[in-house]
């Protein structure tokens, strides 16, 4: 589930650990508001195999003469770029599978990007900073990784997917590619990466979603 996250806001985790069948995520859902999936939709999967669901009522609007990603937070050096600042920013390229923790996935995903490694550089974190939180352009979904977690050397915030800019539904402007890790822990449509020294507990951990979403061999 990752924000929203076609494998992204769907998906979770139950508290142990375990995955949700499908099956079992729907049943969940039709028993109502308590749970905490009021608004949810699940538009189904696509030919290229992604299934998106979402916390948002409507995908957000992007213009990119407008867009600034903002990086703040415990940091020495408080950053905001447009988006053709981000995109001239060193580019990587990536080939990693997406996995869902409904138990789908879509293998050899073509990301492009910036390493978070890149960013953590750039704004030069205070030594307190244990945390980073990524903000959605609504505000309405977030989620977290520790420092060690968004320096590993396969973590990209990406603006391109398959050789094309990215979808909307896919997450148009940038998205966090967190490839060890559910879908769920790579936000969609960011806007602000905040430095933190306590975790901040996302949308999905918020209701019961483990906060460290490992994908097991």
């Amino acid at each position: 589930m990752a924000n929203e996250n076609d494998t992204t806001t769907s998906s979770s985790g139950t508290p142990g650990g375990s995955a949700v069948s499908r099956a079992k995520f729907l049943g969940l859902m039709a028993a109502g508001g308590a749970l905490g999936y009021v608004g949810m939709r699940i538009t189904g999967r696509t030919a290229f195999g992604w299934r998106e669901n979402t916390v948002e009522s409507s995908q957000p609007k992007f213009d990119p003469s407008t867009y600034r990603l903002t990086i703040d937070g415990m940091v020495d050096n408080p950053v905001t770029l447009t988006y053709d600042e981000l995109r001239a920013l060193p580019p990587v390229h990536q080939v990693s599978d997406f996995q869902c923790v409904e138990g789908w996935s879509v293998p050899d995903v073509e990301w492009t990007g910036v390493r978070m490694q890149h960013l953590i550089d750039l704004v030069r974190p205070a030594k307190e900073a244990r945390y980073v939180t990524f903000h959605s352009l609504t505000g309405i979904y977030r989620d977290s990784l520790s420092m060690q977690q968004a320096g590993l050397p396969d973590v990209l915030l990406a603006y391109d997917m398959d050789g094309d800019r990215l979808p909307v539904a896919r997450g148009l402007p940038l998205r966090v590619v967190m490839p060890r890790m559910y879908g769920y822990k790579g936000a969609k449509w960011l806007r602000r990466i905040e430095f933190r020294d306590e975790q901040d507990i996302g949308y999905w951990e918020q209701r019961g979603w483990r906060v460290d979403a490992w994908i097991k061999a």
